[in-house]
């Protein structure tokens, strides 16, 4: 019969050895006064290297090297109340849309400003909303009933959009955005 190496032998080895290891740690357990379902309770980067070796003398050899110290306790997770920060006043008044409404928009280019207009019949000065976003300008003008008209308007580079002027002419909305001032260009 040819030689079966995870014969019977094997796993009568196997199971003699994982019962001294068992002792071992018990023996550990009382040595160190450590008790090792701690382990299981909470994380830590503590622990044991435990390194087993067999030198052919019937007797496997074990070594137990500590890792780190004993895990930290860790507090509970207790939920704090999040406050959401407070709009300011204006825009607690506003209203949704709910319709948007057609209007005629228009652009004029000048050497030294951009002037858009957008009509706006039934809006007051104060309804109006300005949003710069990259080189467009969106403008909202709302409506009491909660109906808003709608524009974005592309702008040149060279604009000064902090310094501009918002108007309401009755039904016409003007907003004037001055440009900035470019150096004379010498020709030869």
């Amino acid at each position: 019969m040819p030689f079966d190496p995870f014969g019977e032998e094997f796993f009568k080895r196997f199971l003699r050895y994982m019962k001294e290891f068992d002792q071992e740690l018990k023996r550990m357990e009382k040595e160190f006064k450590v008790d090792f379902r701690e382990f299981e309770r909470t994380p830590g980067v503590a622990g044991f290297k435990i390194e087993i070796r067999d030198h052919g003398a019937g007797k496997p050899e074990v070594r137990v090297t500590r890792i780190g110290g004993p895990p930290a306790k860790i507090a509970p997770i207790v939920p704090q109340k999040v406050e959401r920060p407070k709009l300011p006043e204006k825009m607690r008044k506003i209203k949704p849309i709910s319709q948007m409404l057609e209007t005629d928009v228009g652009k004029i280019e000048r050497l030294d400003e951009v002037v858009l207009t957008m009509q706006v019949p039934g809006v007051r000065k104060e309804d109006v909303e300005l949003r710069p976003l990259g080189n467009t300008l969106e403008v909202i003008a709302r409506k009491p009933s909660g109906e808003a008209y709608f524009a974005a308007f592309e702008l040149p580079p060279d604009v000064a959009l902090n310094t501009r002027q918002v108007e309401l002419k009755g039904e016409m909305l003007i907003i004037s955005i001055p440009r900035r001032r470019r150096p004379p260009t010498r020709f030869r």
